[in-house]
């Protein structure tokens, strides 16, 4: 889902946009669950990770897990679509 005109952010900013510490953000990357680049998507990867975090109480490896299912699923769905 890349998209090449999405805004880039700083870690900073990133980390003020979401309301998710630096730190978390960089341990994040460090376990895989995000990519190191801060964009639109990010924004939105990590909305979606603190939501699952807090309502499933999830540890990083489960968070990992299923945000690695759950993109798979999206890029199911965007195949399914090309091919309709």
């Amino acid at each position: 889902m890349s998209d090449s005109s999405s805004q880039a952010y700083t870690l900073e900013i990133l980390s003020e946009t979401t309301g998710v510490s630096t730190q978390t953000i960089v341990t994040y990357q460090e376990h895989g669950i995000i990519r190191p680049q801060y964009n639109d998507e990010t924004v939105r990867a990590l909305r979606r990770i603190e939501h699952l975090r807090e309502t499933c109480e999830m540890n990083l490896n489960g968070l990992k897990l299923l945000t690695q299912l759950l993109d798979e699923v999206e890029q199911l769905r965007q195949e399914l679509r090309t091919k309709r």
